[in-house]
């Protein structure tokens, strides 16, 4: 990693950081409307979220390790490797106080991408959401933080 790839990627994560804010927010407000449609709008938002959390994920291994296999369980595995410090490649990204929630999202989202028969119930969404606005919240410091430790590594 040289400073022109990291400054790339940084850049990336911050554009990445502002989609899954926006995606919170609109969680959040539909969560707390009640007309025909709100809670799929809101499970929609909480899956959007999560898409742009794991591509993020994806761009750090891709820029570190060139590669990441996507087979098996490949969601759980990009998660244990983001939370990984990898000597002489890359200090982890994701923060082992936030792996319980980022599980917890990516669990909705299979759930809401591949049930064929899902009825939402608003208090079990509601606390999905609230751990998705959390971690959109420390998004941008995660990104802020590994920037600055891979920076420090390269001088």
């Amino acid at each position: 990693m040289d400073a022109v790839a990291l400054t790339i990627l940084h850049e990336a994560l911050k554009q990445d950081a502002a989609v899954i804010a926006k995606a919170a927010e609109r969680a959040t407000q539909r969560i707390g409307v009640s007309h025909p449609g709100a809670l799929e709008a809101c499970g929609f938002e909480v899956h959007r979220l999560y898409n742009i959390l794991e591509k993020s994920f994806e761009r750090v291994c891709e820029a570190f390790e060139n590669h990441f296999e996507k087979r098996g369980d490949y969601h759980e595995k990009l998660i244990e490797r983001l939370a990984l410090p990898l000597p002489e490649i890359r200090p982890a990204f994701l923060p082992q106080s936030a792996l319980a929630a980022v599980r917890e999202i990516k669990s909705f989202r299979h759930v809401f991408r591949h049930a064929y028969d899902l009825e939402l119930r608003r208090d079990r969404l509601a606390e999905i959401v609230r751990e998705a606005t959390t971690v959109a919240r420390e998004f941008p410091s995660w990104t802020e933080d590994f920037a600055a430790r891979v920076r420090a590594e390269l001088t």
